[in-house]
């Protein structure tokens, strides 16, 4: 009796998959036509979008003509080859009109990554850890443009970290901000599960070098931390015990959009944020980023005009259809294999490790996906009810 439990178990467990790969196969496909912008694609395996291309996978989203989104071909930016070539392909070489068929052609557009590549990433003989010239990348003209007319249409716009940052123009910087009612302080920041230089090898070599240079050569952290880095180069370090009572960031989301959005009320979250602020009442703070820093963190923070509260997400619905999210929400190191899995989120508990607070599938899985599952769905009905219109 017994062993005919544990059996029956057994062909349970490994029958499942196929049940749920069954039932993604007959559910119904639905035509969403998303342009995707990223300009920070390494290679086949770095790509900025991968997350979002995950959920289209997942969710059955197609293009206008019935085919799924391929993750190589299907956006703007930046096309690694071989041999250290590349190709780009964007809005620049389009004039005025042409952009704004782009705008009526999409239903949506998500600016994933326009940071770009950098000459010590692309070309094998350099250290990547290092800073250097930019090859490509940055915000243009051209992408406020499309923005431009994407927000006159009122459709949907998506951007998160970084999209004016390094190595976006100035003006255009400005222009972004004008357009959507927020401001970017000036500042970056990031979880660093160790602070070491010795033991973590992955610690930005530029970080260390400006600390070391505007404090007299002294680099005394070995912890778990925070930096923060200015764009004028000015670095703040916050290190566990001593600044941080909890050295990793969480994002705290209202009651009504953990229910708009079916995200947790709290979520931590290690990786790159941008710290912005917003300019107008109309705009909606979704979700907020909390730093838990000790008396003497908040000092710290505070000397440098830095807030231990700032948005997380900031969106806008009342003219105009806009969300930005004050992080590298998009970079997530998702497994294709499970995305045409229908169910699949039921089972993520599986899929992450909950002792390792670097592991970004936590946030995949518990954040990024019901929230960007929603705005797709949104956007979606959305999209059927206008061209039910227009008939």
């Amino acid at each position: 009796m017994k062993s005919r439990l544990i059996l029956a178990i057994i062909v349970i467990l490994l029958a499942t998959p196929l049940w749920m790969r069954i039932s993604w196969e007959f559910s119904p496909v639905k035509s969403l036509n998303l342009l995707i912008v990223d300009k920070t694609v390494l290679n086949s395996n770095s790509f900025k979008h991968r997350s979002v291309n995950w959920i289209l996978d997942h969710e059955k989203y197609a293009k206008p003509d019935g085919k799924f989104y391929d993750i190589n071909k299907d956006y703007y930016g930046f096309f690694p080859g071989e041999d250290e070539k590349y190709s780009i392909e964007d809005l620049e070489k389009m004039n005025d009109p042409e952009v704004d068929s782009v705008a009526n052609t999409y239903d949506m557009v998500y600016f994933t990554d326009t940071y770009g590549v950098l000459g010590n990433e692309w070309y094998k003989h350099r250290d990547v850890n290092e800073i250097s010239e930019s090859i490509y990348g940055g915000m243009s003209e051209k992408d406020i443009l499309l923005m431009t007319k994407m927000k006159e249409k009122k459709k949907p716009v998506l951007a998160e970290f970084n999209s004016i940052g390094f190595p976006t123009p100035h003006d255009v910087r400005k222009n972004f901000e004008k357009l959507f009612s927020i401001q970017w302080t000036g500042w970056i920041a990031r979880y660093i599960a160790s602070l070491d230089t010795v033991n973590n090898p992955d610690l930005p070599k530029w970080v260390v070098r400006s600390y070391k240079k505007q404090h007299f050569g002294r680099w005394n952290f070995k912890k778990e931390g925070l930096i923060f880095v200015h764009e004028d180069g000015e670095v703040v370090i916050l290190e566990a015990g001593k600044d941080l009572v909890n050295p990793v960031p969480n994002i705290y989301t209202e009651k009504k959009y953990q229910t708009q959005y079916e995200v947790p009320s709290v979520q931590i979250y290690p990786y790159w944020m941008d710290i912005m602020v917003n300019l107008s009442d109309s705009n909606e703070i979704v979700s907020k980023y909390v730093l838990g820093t000790t008396k003497a963190g908040a000092e710290i923070l505070a000397q440098h005009r830095i807030p231990k509260i700032f948005p997380a997400i900031i969106h806008r619905n009342i003219d105009y259809k806009f969300y930005y999210f004050c992080g590298d929400f998009a970079d997530n190191p998702t497994k294709f294999r499970f995305a045409k899995l229908d169910g699949i989120s039921g089972l993520k508990f599986l899929l992450y490790n909950a002792v390792d607070v670097t592991d970004r599938n936590r946030f995949f899985w518990e954040f990024y996906l019901p929230m960007m599952q929603n705005i797709f769905k949104d956007t979606y009905r959305a999209t059927a009810r206008r061209k039910i219109i227009l008939i």
